[in-house]
């Protein structure tokens, strides 16, 4: 047997020399550990305490009172509207109505929300008039949305007349967009 020993040592080096070459350098690696039959316990490496620094909690959000969102909404709907009653009248227009259906729905998401309903009037005719009529037509609106079930209490109908012009008086259009309802936030059983 000593004649192939050294033929044994020389196929080991050649397959060795084999794998290195086709399967790279990792593969060639020395046998894992033999494990002891009584493990050396080590002790655990201590914790190092980190001081933690204060967390800062993010500024409050100012909450919107839900008033203010209603009127929000409110306003929106109510944007480009300009007849919502005939010439000289309180009686609302169908279009006007149509409107305060949307109104009377956004009122239903808060019911402890109150509101002043404002009238104006262009400048046509007489102050007294023009006060009478938008008392009038900021009533008519109190009344169409009490009848579609809003608490009388959280609207407060009031008249401007033609004191509050949001526009110019001179043509048609501005006298239109002067004819307008108005909501604004208010507390429940006063005007704002």
């Amino acid at each position: 047997m000593q004649g192939k020993d050294p033929f044994f040592a020389l196929l080991g080096l050649f397959i060795l020399g084999t794998v290195f070459l086709f399967c790279g350098e990792g593969s060639v690696t020395s046998p894992p550990p033999v494990a002891f039959e009584k493990p050396v316990e080590t002790p655990l490496p201590t914790p190092k305490i980190i001081e933690s620094r204060p967390v800062l909690a993010p500024p409050p959000v100012p909450l919107v009172p839900a008033s203010a969102v209603l009127k929000k909404k409110i306003d929106e709907l109510l944007m480009g509207t300009t007849m919502m009653f005939r010439i000289n009248s309180a009686t609302l227009l169908p279009e006007g109505k149509a409107v305060l259906n949307g109104v009377a729905t956004i009122l239903q998401e808060d019911p402890t929300a109150a509101f002043e309903v404002g009238g104006h009037t262009d400048n046509v005719g007489p102050e007294p008039t023009n006060r009478v009529l938008s008392e009038q037509r900021a009533k008519a609106v109190v009344d169409y949305l009490v009848s579609k079930e809003i608490v009388a209490d959280r609207l407060t109908p009031k008249g401007y007349g033609a004191s509050r012009l949001i526009t110019e008086n001179s043509t048609e259009e501005g006298r239109q967009q002067n004819r307008q309802i108005e909501f604004s936030i208010g507390p429940k059983g006063e005007q704002p």
